[in-house]
């Protein structure tokens, strides 16, 4: 039973996808993966904290927030299990986390340091493939975002910026953003960015407060 739990585990993440049970058994017998247990509330890892481990959130809810670099504006987004929190930021220029996370419920963690994670994939061609394929998606989609048409109108406008500026195009989102700094983001009037908003308000899209956006589920605005 305890090998089923932990194949089950590991195999609902995109890095040991099509690995048999046989394969998982041997990494875990071979390298060492750390099972964590986190209470609510609790902050996982901070924005600009080295990020030396592979974390994967295997059980439970997750929040994120991002801040612009001038911490003028941010986003908080949330996660359920499985996933995995920037594995982009491993190895490259810059190996630091971009996004404050932490536990919004009790949350099981599977991290794998560097080292174990560069051994399994000098001895398991799946998971360096595997790796190769998240990294490559997660470019392209940047790259397709970067050369998408935002379109002529102030809402393409506004959900131009809100999906760019999330982790994940999906879900609930809340940015905490003054109206005069997403007009200036966007190219558009302030007068006009809060018409609009308000607009989308009532259709039901997304709640406005002062300096939030509350967007329920990112992926209905995405679809417009």
């Amino acid at each position: 039973m305890a090998e089923l739990r932990i194949y089950d585990r590991l195999s609902q993440f995109p890095l040991f996808l099509g690995m048999s049970h046989n394969d998982i058994m041997e990494l875990v017998a071979h390298n060492r993966l750390d099972f964590i247990k986190m209470p609510a509330e609790q902050t996982i890892v901070k924005a600009d904290a080295p990020c030396d481990s592979l974390v994967m959130l295997a059980n439970g809810q997750i929040e994120s927030v991002t801040e612009s670099a001038d911490h003028s504006y941010s986003v908080k987004e949330v996660f359920n299990s499985p996933y995995t929190l920037q594995p982009e930021n491993l190895f490259g220029s810059s190996q630091r986390y971009r996004s404050t996370f932490t536990t919004s419920t009790r949350c099981n963690f599977i991290a794998i340091e560097k080292k174990e994670l560069v051994a399994m994939f000098q001895k398991f061609e799946t998971i360096r493939l595997n790796y190769l394929n998240i990294l490559a998606t997660m470019s392209q989609k940047t790259l397709q975002s970067v050369w998408q048409n935002k379109g002529g109108t102030e809402r393409s406008h506004i959900i131009h910026f809100m999906a760019n500026h999330c982790l994940r195009p999906a879900g609930h989102k809340v940015f905490r953003i003054l109206m005069t700094r997403l007009s200036e983001e966007i190219n558009t009037s302030r007068r006009d960015v809060s018409a609009e908003l308000n607009k989308m308000q009532n259709e039901g899209l997304l709640s406005l407060a002062r300096g939030q956006i509350t967007v329920p589920f990112m992926e209905r605005i995405i679809t417009l």
